[in-house]
């Protein structure tokens, strides 16, 4: 029932979103707008009623959070693809990437939520320099919209986008309300140790941090504050082969050696809860593995900002000679017809 509930909440609000595609009076849209908040209301209902938490998440955050962030989500793209204005549509899509971006970190999907910012923000940084500067002025003269061009007032193929966000939204729906379809996977040992080595060798490569977890366990292992406050001052000691850090076979702890001032030393065994977490991993791999293709895309994204504004400029200026010409004035550039009408 709930998974019915949630097809007709979204069926509903593609109508809805349609409707407001086109130019309302204010009271119709503000219908519109109801049913929007009421379709969208029944869809997070039956999401929190009937859909499985996520499994593996020791604190996914509170409900009502993720709830406000999926609203503001919701409410910015409708206004997206609804805005007569074509700059404020592109705000309207930076607040969807950051509610989403921010929704992705409260699940510990700190990837995908970099993966939002790095491409979308770039791509919204220079859409919105060739909107803000090749879109036409009149766009911003109209308090509704009204002179705005034909092409930000009129959508293309409404219906045929409509029609395939609302198949994708079933398809989402269908994987929320049936996870026990979903085909097991349990890895093995040998994969398991690798994943704990692994992440024992981030660690490894971060000496201050590890520095740091390693005296909080010696610490809370010491029961004399004289010995507590030696180990406070301790240093890392490289073991055999030059690490720092020896994992277990099966990768599930790793043993460090402190010394202390007074030439002692200290073995301490690491669980696995002091290895690196999720965000701390995405940010080794992009400055120790990918710093190449990190380095890339700022490249391009610098380039691509060169372009737009050297385009915008470009036209700005053609426009500028069209008026002075019209105008009956020298062009920009024009030395000679500047001197001789100043010498008239």
């Amino acid at each position: 029932m709930n998974a019915n509930l949630f097809y007709a909440a979204a069926a509903l609000g593609a109508v809805v979103l349609y409707l407001m595609m086109e130019q309302r009076p204010a009271p119709f849209r503000a219908a519109l707008t109801v049913a929007g908040l009421a379709a969208v209301g029944l869809m997070t209902s039956a999401v929190a009623r009937n859909a499985p938490a996520p499994d593996g998440i020791e604190n996914p955050g509170p409900f009502w959070l993720h709830v406000l962030l999926s609203m503001v989500a919701v409410a910015g793209a409708a206004r997206m693809v609804t805005h007569p204005r074509p700059v404020y549509a592109a705000l309207y899509f930076v607040l969807v990437i950051l509610a989403v971006a921010v929704n992705f970190l409260l699940l510990q999907a700190e990837f995908m939520a970099f993966a939002l910012l790095i491409v979308y923000a770039g791509a919204i940084l220079i859409t919105y320099l060739f909107v803000l500067m090749l879109a036409q002025q009149s766009g911003d003269q109209g308090t509704r919209g009204e002179d705005s061009a034909w092409y930000d007032r009129t959508p293309r193929e409404p219906a045929v986008a409509l029609v395939l966000a609302f198949v994708i939204v079933a398809a989402t729906g269908d994987a929320l309300f049936r996870k026990d379809s979903a085909l097991p996977w349990n890895a093995s040992p040998a994969l398991v140790a690798r994943a704990g080595e692994r992440a024992w060798e981030r660690l490894a490569d971060m000496p201050a941090q590890l520095a740091d977890e390693a005296r909080a366990v010696a610490t809370a292992g010491a029961k004399d504050e004289a010995v507590r406050a030696a180990i406070a001052d301790a240093k890392l000691v490289p073991l055999e082969g030059g690490r720092m850090l020896q994992a277990s076979p099966d990768g599930a702890t790793a043993t460090a050696t402190l010394k202390l001032a007074d030439g002692t030393t200290v073995d301490v065994t690491l669980d696995g809860s002091r290895a690196p977490d999720n965000s701390k991993a995405l940010g080794h791999a992009l400055v120790a593995e990918f710093p190449v293709s990190l380095e890339l895309a700022g490249v391009i994204l610098l380039m691509a900002l060169f372009g737009a504004v050297v385009l915008a400029r470009r036209q700005m200026e053609m426009a500028e000679d069209e008026r002075r010409a019209a105008a009956g004035l020298p062009r920009i550039g024009d030395d000679d017809a500047l001197r001789r009408g100043g010498a008239a």
